[in-house]
């Protein structure tokens, strides 16, 4: 036994010269070309991707298993009915389209219509009215999807005017911008990471005004695949704080903290891996400028991807492995006299190129 134990620790003393020696060798001959070196290098040498590689896989088995047991799925509706509703906007219809899905959409509003909030709702049962009145009905995948939905239909209640229809409408109807541009960059200048804050809870319907603001960002076919827990409680707040680096000398003065979580389980394929980052950030940027347009300020506090404390992470919140962490962000009212760095930021100059790609 005791001969074990120093084999161990000899091993694990030497562990890190090997991962250094080989990955040298690797590195030296890797170029554009070399995917097998990459597949070797993370395979024996580098762990990073395994909870990546993991979380992608389980978010796929949810998703299609929502789907082949006939389970309540928003993540497929949202996704079909978008689709769904550009096919209504081309200027020329095709006679034909959506005949791969839209059994399955039916399908899946039969067991999610109770689960989606009302406004979402009349947007699918609407979108859906109108591609039925379009559609060639002797196709019979075209009769067997609108028979499923005329049964769904009938015991959907929808608590909105008749005459709203959340539908494909003309550009010209959407009401006329009253912000100025120099407004706009005034308040996206305004906005600094800010991290000294006032006591007190931020009000949760300043909260929800972000979080609507942050939500009319643009998403990859309407998923938003993404939630946002809010902690607001001391004791929380303490451990949670621990948890991303780069907190410790302000983690004191954070009252109200937001945790940002993509959800893999929105998609069915790998090639959609990285969606829940660019729709969350796309996300988060609007949810600031909601905060900042409130007289809060924030701070996005950026997330390592390091095994430990991403497993400190789900077990403290019980978070699925399929659902990843985007960001944390700390917010409130600011400190009058706390300071916040000036953080020049490039000139449009700098990384606008027009035709043809520069290498800088």
């Amino acid at each position: 036994m005791l001969v074990g134990m120093r084999l161990r620790k000899k091993i694990h003393r030497i562990k890190p010269r090997i991962k250094n020696f080989f990955s040298k060798k690797i590195l030296a001959r890797l170029d554009e070309e070399g995917i097998f070196l990459a597949k070797l290098y993370y395979f024996f040498l580098d762990s990073s991707f395994n909870r990546e590689m993991l979380s992608v896989l389980l978010g796929k088995k949810v998703h299609n298993s929502r789907n082949e047991n006939l389970e309540s799925n928003q993540a497929f509706l949202r996704r079909s009915t978008h689709r769904i509703e550009k096919g209504l906007i081309v200027p020329k219809q095709k006679k034909h389209y959506a005949l791969g899905y839209i059994y399955d959409t039916c399908r899946i509003l039969r067991v999610t219509y109770k689960d989606i909030d009302e406004k979402s709702l009349s947007w699918v049962v609407d979108v859906l009215d109108a591609y039925f009145k379009r559609a060639d009905d002797t196709l019979d995948v075209i009769k067997k999807s609108k028979k499923e939905f005329d049964a769904i239909r009938s015991k959907i209640s929808i608590q909105q005017e008749p005459n709203i229809k959340s539908i494909p409408f003309e550009h010209k109807e959407l009401e006329a911008s009253k912000i100025a541009f120099s407004d706009y960059l005034k308040l996206t200048e305004r906005r600094h990471s800010v991290r000294y804050f006032e006591n007190g809870l931020v009000d949760k319907t300043l909260i929800e005004n972000a979080v609507s603001a942050g939500l009319q960002s643009p998403s990859a076919c309407n998923r938003q695949p993404f939630e946002v827990l809010v902690l607001q409680d001391k004791n929380v707040i303490s451990k949670a704080v621990e948890l991303p680096m780069g907190v410790q000398t302000f983690k004191d003065e954070i009252k109200n903290l937001a945790i940002v979580l993509g959800d893999l389980s929105y998609y069915s394929e790998e090639r959609d891996r990285h969606i829940i980052y660019i729709d969350s950030g796309l996300f988060v940027m609007s949810f600031v400028l909601g905060l900042e347009a409130q007289g809060l300020s924030s701070c996005v506090i950026n997330w390592p991807d390091i095994e430990e404390r991403e497993n400190s992470l789900y077990k403290q919140f019980k978070i699925p492995k399929h659902k990843r962490c985007i960001c944390f962000i700390a917010f409130g009212y600011a400190k009058s006299k706390g300071l916040v760095p000036f953080s020049e930021k490039k000139e449009a100059s700098d990384i606008v190129m027009y035709n043809e790609y520069s290498n800088r």
